[in-house]
């Protein structure tokens, strides 16, 4: 109603002002003098935000995660032949806190402690498990559900959180909190943990960027009042965290005093770390912090046995003749040869296997299949650190190899190419994250080249509307590119459709009618040269953009699917096409209806001078609420310089699907951060 109100209140100023022949000076008084009030009454319009069903949101979310880590078993092949049996018992005293410190604390919580007491082991020991067992640990057997993992380079840290996660998702009742696995190499600890959390859960789940009412969002943040940030201030969220070892050793202290700082006593928790980095933090002179209410395990190393069992089953069977490649490994398991102990971990058997086991497509013997006898050879590989360097080397080969059920769509060259251009951008771009974001490709481009790139994109609207040799015209390209170059630094997020807001729409009526009502007034002026109905034109194309601008809002992902990378690409692209449709369609509109008119002869030149101006903003509007048209700058500039393919997106897809990258929500990760990091060097 006050909206309505204020607009009706201006529209009846500039009929005051339009019949006693006020000045412009004038009318322009009288118009700003209702844009106070008015944004107070839209202020007011705008609390009224309906409550969120933050239950509802994490249902949604549970089932796009559980969805998520079910697709990327697949994919990791986690399951085939069988899961890689992982065992664990307690870690060393000194990594974790006292057991008896660990049962009073959480008898002593308000509310009780938050399992049955009776189910808690009467020491440490009872910690240890085997597979499947850790979900039964962490819910039922660690008294304030807190806990350590600590392992070795690649001994399954990460495939027992996944495991971990899947089991609590099985258990999860409605009001409790949803798993999430979050990697700490993005995060900085200076950075508030929760603001790095939303911020994750964004990128992971764009449609958390839903916003949420005041009421919801209670954290003190500087952050946007979303969903995700809604869902954490509520506790709906139970942390996994993974890769502490992954942030610099000097901010290890400071990441274990920052979890303690920002998590409630009561809240559970889990993280994961190499042994030796932590137990180095912890042990540290200065230490004085380690993980509040903490307990710990330890993975054990890959049992002879079972390696040798999984590699026999992995290659058919013990009496397939392919197993019969890996006899010359089999007896180095257990021993102190450099292929037994690089294969103690589960890490190390999934190179293995992915590089040596012949695939359906290929003869045993065939010469396009690397025989495993070659990791025996001391005087190629005299350590583990050789055999390791060589598995990473190999890997990425191998999943290429012609005989991959995938079919090859580019060159061995390109390939390795790309991987390294990328993961060098995630080391030095992304600060070592292993989150490879399209919507965050542009950060690549040199700034300036980036802001030029979107200034000509929007100043050719005006320059190709209006005609270069026309005065106007250039002046108004000038003004597009000057726009794009402060429009270039704009965040940007991909959605999947457009939706029509009424209640934004308002306020882009308000801009517009002010819009058209300078164009009048301007050209109802004396001694300017302009007619009345030039300025016309450029009103209403002026209000016809404020209100689209205003009234179109982008949508976010649905929470309960799964988006994939390049699916929410494509439904960004079809949303900025869109946009850029309605926006044409009604400036054509306009076009029409004043072509129409009786006794108006604008020429092409005058006429598109509003209409370029309409259209290069929208284009700077409409760039600011979509992520294509910045990756597509950023695609070009790299596909252009030999970076990366063309086609970037099925190239990442193709990756993943050959085990190369992993999918983690929207983003992709590599398959491990020791990959990564091996490629980028």
């Amino acid at each position: 109603m006050y909206p309505l109100l204020f607009v009706l209140g201006a529209a009846g100023a500039l009929a005051v002002a339009w019949s006693f022949g006020l000045s412009l000076a004038e009318t322009a008084v009288t118009v700003l003098l209702g844009l106070a009030p008015g944004f107070l009454a839209w202020e007011a319009f705008r609390g009224t935000v309906p409550p969120v069903d933050l239950d509802g949101v994490a249902r949604k979310l549970a089932v796009a995660v559980k969805n998520q880590w079910e697709d990327e078993a697949k994919v990791r092949r986690v399951n085939d032949p069988y899961p890689l049996p992982v065992a664990w018992r307690p870690a060393d005293d000194d990594l974790a806190e006292p057991w008896p410190l660990l049962t009073d604390l959480a008898r002593a919580w308000p509310g009780g402690p938050p399992g049955d007491p009776d189910k808690w082991p009467q020491d440490a020991v009872g910690l240890a498990g085997l597979d499947g067992q850790i979900g039964e640990v962490f819910t039922d057997r660690v008294p304030t559900r807190r806990l350590v993992i600590l392992g070795e380079p690649g001994a399954g840290k990460s495939v027992l959180l996944i495991r971990l996660l899947q089991d609590l998702i099985e258990r999860r009742t409605d009001g409790d909190p949803v798993p999430v696995l979050f990697s700490l190499a993005s995060w900085n600890p200076s950075q508030p943990l929760k603001t790095w959390l939303a911020e994750e859960l964004r990128r992971a789940h764009p449609g958390l960027r839903a916003p949420a009412p005041p009421p919801v969002t209670t954290t003190a943040t500087n952050g946007p009042g979303d969903l995700a940030q809604a869902l954490l201030d509520a506790g709906r969220i139970q942390l996994l965290l993974d890769g502490f070892d992954e942030l610099p050793p000097a901010l290890h202290l400071e990441a274990l005093d920052a979890l303690n700082r920002a998590l409630p006593a009561k809240q559970p928790l889990v993280l994961a770390s190499r042994t030796a980095p932590y137990r180095a933090a912890l042990t540290r002179p200065e230490a004085t912090v380690r993980l509040n209410g903490a307990a710990a395990i330890r993975l054990l190393p890959l049992a002879p046995e079972s390696a040798a069992t999984y590699l026999r089953r992995d290659a058919g069977g013990p009496y397939a003749p392919a197993a019969r490649r890996w006899d010359a490994v089999i007896a180095r398991l257990g021993t102190d040869a450099p292929v037994g102990q690089a294969l103690t971990t589960p890490l190390g058997l999934f190179l293995a296997r992915s590089i040596y086991t012949p695939r359906p497509q290929s003869a045993p013997e065939s010469a396009a299949v690397p025989h495993p006898d070659q990791l025996c050879d001391t005087s190629a590989f005299p350590d583990r650190t050789a055999v390791d360097t060589h598995l990473f080397d190999a890997f990425v080969p191998a999943a290429y190899a012609p005989d991959h059920p995938r079919p090859l769509r580019w060159k061995a060259e390109q390939t390795h190419r790309t991987l390294v251009f990328l993961a060098r951008f995630l080391q030095t771009h992304r600060g070592g994250s292993p989150d490879l974001v399209w919507w965050e490709l542009h950060r690549v481009l040199p700034t300036y080249t980036y802001n030029v790139g979107v200034g000509i994109a929007l100043g050719l609207a005006p320059v190709l509307i209006s005609g270069a040799h026309t005065v106007m015209g250039g002046l108004m390209g000038m003004l597009g590119l000057a726009s794009g170059l402060i429009l270039a630094g704009q965040g940007c997020a991909p959605s999947t459709r457009l939706r029509w807001s009424p209640r934004k729409s308002v306020v882009g009526l308000v801009f517009g009618l002010a819009g058209l009502a300078g164009g009048l007034v301007r050209g109802l002026e004396r001694g300017h040269g302009l007619e009345p109905t030039v300025m016309l034109v450029v009103g209403l194309t002026v209000m016809l953009v404020a209100v689209l601008a205003f009234g179109l809002k982008t949508e976010q992902p649905d929470l309960a699917s799964t988006t994939a990378p390049g699916a929410l690409l494509s439904s960004d692209r079809r949303t900025f096409t869109l946009g850029l449709a309605v926006a044409v369609a009604g400036l054509l509109a306009v076009a029409l209806a004043v072509a129409l008119t009786p006794g108006v002869g604008l020429s092409l030149g005058r006429f598109g001078i509003g209409h370029g101006i309409a259209l290069a903003g929208w284009l700077g509007l409409w760039l600011s609420h979509t992520a294509w048209g910045h990756f597509v700058m950023a695609r070009a500039y790299l596909a252009a310089r030999g970076k990366v393919p063309w086609d970037l997106m099925e190239f990442l897809q193709d990756a993943h699907e050959r085990g190369v990258l992993r999918q983690v929500g929207s983003v992709y990760q590599f398959r491990h951060i020791d990959l990564q990091r091996h490629l980028a060097q």
